[in-house]
């Protein structure tokens, strides 16, 4: 099933109530749910995401969730005791077959998810 948007998948994951994940092909946004995910697929309910909210140690990410790895942007690996702020939105991608966070680094050195829950298109307001 196709949805125009990531907005419109994730709603449809969220209701539904089960693991899945979202994925672009042919110009849509589509959901999966069984089966390996495709490279850069995006996990939008997986096992422990419940567990991601507030600021949260990358040590209890990997405990305490399907999330394997943290990356920071550029290429970095995050280490156990670092911090990251979820703001209650989470959403890791399959990496080489490895559920991957991707991050950035915050104010103060606390990491959070590179992929903000309110999207801001590039050049919006130029």
């Amino acid at each position: 099933m196709g949805f125009p948007d990531v907005k419109a998948a994730d709603h449809h994951i969220l209701v539904g109530g089960r693991p899945a994940f979202t994925y672009f092909t042919g110009g849509e946004v589509h959901v999966g749910y069984d089966g390996p995910p495709p490279e850069g697929a995006r996990a939008v309910l997986f096992p422990g995401w419940e567990q991601l909210t507030g600021v949260v140690p990358v040590s209890t990410v990997l405990a305490d969730s399907a999330i394997e790895q943290v990356v920071i942007l550029g290429g970095l690996t995050a280490v156990p005791e670092m911090l990251i702020d979820t703001g209650g939105f989470v959403r890791p991608i399959w990496r080489a077959g490895v559920l991957t966070l991707v991050t950035q680094f915050g104010r103060g050195g606390v990491l959070t998810p590179f992929e903000a829950q309110a999207q801001i298109p590039c050049c919006h307001d130029h």
